[in-house]
């Protein structure tokens, strides 16, 4: 018997590409996926780029790895194999580099590299032209799938590198979607989240233009379905009617994510970023109105290059007035192959380190207030079971991305109401009502 291992770094698009990888070793090369690395054969790693802190982070797992288990052969995929896959080729343990327009002849890669030296697959990502449409039709987490509708990204933000390592847009036929979420609910998965590197431009490229709403719309109409949730979205691409629909429909989350980046017009314009911060403040401002209850997310890059004190404070004060729930605060590092390359990286790591430590704790405030204003609603929680203190204890989220525990106790039903009762340190207290 083969086995197979995953870790997968990054956002929730790459956890669905370790999903599609998964598919393809066990349905064309005939690998059983074991849950412990120390178990494998072989290793996927998924490997993340977005920051520099992401590059190291991703050659610190295939170290771990291969110290767990020398043995086993590791497979890199994912973004940082695609822009510098010689970095990585020199990481003990790997035999495999597979890049974005290679990923569909992952199965017989795999089984040439386990029995040969290491081998190089990463084509040029021009070449990453269709959408990889693989039919994964379960998932690890039987409650809650990941589904991938788009790939790639056209813009050109000076700061990033995704363009480079993903390609251009392309959309997944709304079929395909639709048959692929039809089978993982007659599976038992409740939740559906359709995930995309620039989720809002679903369908520009297909024939007939079936954009996003239309693809919601379908969804939600599928039976079985209790929550869709939409991943990261670009501001600029939050249409009227995609809003409409979220505001009328409670199967879709009320949990909007949507970067900003910079409250400063002038660091925005320097990045080309198409959305100006005045625009971003009225949305999040009109989620908040027509969405009661509504999380409201974003991503702040700090120290981008030539930032000031002042443009910065210009961003915080925006974002502390702002209806939103949570922040991700990254610190600037220079990606090679960006827009931004040329331009150094003069922003002192101190000084990114002070601004993101000081957007971290207004989002802690953020948060915390939040939940406080979620104490006695009625809400319905997606169970995933921990343990704690080797008891069952009951746990999972809300719509809104409430983290809620509701205390030790039989798993009976994927989906139960609870009345939120408190505050807990990763999130809220509650009560069971029943289930649904």
């Amino acid at each position: 018997m083969k086995r197979v291992a995953f870790s997968t770094l990054g956002c929730k698009l790459n956890q669905a590409d370790t999903e599609s990888l998964r598919t393809l070793l066990e349905r064309e090369g005939g690998w059983t996926s074991v849950a412990c690395e120390e178990d494998a054969d072989l290793v996927v790693v998924n490997t993340c780029t977005v920051t520099s802190t992401a590059d190291a982070r991703s050659r610190q797992t295939i170290r771990r790895v291969h110290a767990r288990n020398p043995h086993a052969k590791i497979v890199a995929a994912g973004c940082y194999t695609q822009r510098a896959p010689s970095e990585l080729a020199k990481l003990p343990g790997v035999v495999l580099l597979i890049g974005a327009a290679d990923r569909a002849r992952i199965a017989p890669l795999a089984d040439d590299a386990m029995a040969g030296a290491l081998r190089l697959e990463v084509s040029p990502i021009s070449e990453a032209a269709t959408f990889l449409d693989v039919p994964v039709a379960e998932m690890s987490k039987n409650t809650r799938a990941f589904v991938t509708v788009q790939e790639g990204c056209s813009e050109t933000c000076t700061f990033c590198i995704v363009p480079k390592t993903r390609g251009t847009s392309r959309s997944r036929n709304t079929a395909s979607v639709v048959a692929q979420v039809q089978v993982l609910l007659e599976g038992g998965v409740r939740e559906i989240v359709l995930t995309g590197v620039h989720l809002g431009d679903y369908g520009l490229d297909l024939a007939g233009r079936r954009l996003l709403p239309e693809l919601l719309q379908e969804i939600v109409e599928l039976p079985g379905l209790k929550r869709v949730r939409l991943s990261s979205i670009e501001p600029s691409t939050v249409t009227p009617e995609l809003l409409d629909l979220a505001a009328r429909d409670r199967r879709i989350a009320r949990h909007f994510h949507i970067p900003m980046q910079s409250g400063s017009e002038d660091v925005l314009r320097a990045m080309q970023r198409r959305c100006p911060a005045a625009q971003f403040a009225e949305l999040a401002r009109e989620i908040d109105r027509r969405i009661p209850h509504c999380a409201i997310g974003t991503d702040v890059l700090c120290g981008f290059p030539a930032e000031t004190e002042e443009q910065f404070q210009v961003t915080f004060d925006l974002l502390q007035d702002l209806p939103l729930t949570y922040l991700h605060a990254f610190s600037y590092s220079v990606r090679p192959g960006s827009g931004a390359e040329h331009w150094g990286d003069p922003v002192p790591g101190d000084v990114k380190k002070r601004r993101a430590g000081a957007l971290r704790r207004l989002s802690d405030d953020q948060n915390r207030k939040f939940h406080e204003s979620q104490i006695g609603e009625i809400v319905e929680v997606l169970l995933e079971n921990t343990r704690r203190n080797e008891a069952p204890f009951l746990a999972g989220h809300t719509d809104n991305y409430l983290k809620v525990e509701i205390g030790p106790g039989e798993r009976s039903a994927p989906l139960v109401r609870a009345r939120i009762t408190g505050l807990v340190p990763c999130g809220c207290s509650a009560e069971m009502l029943d289930e649904s």
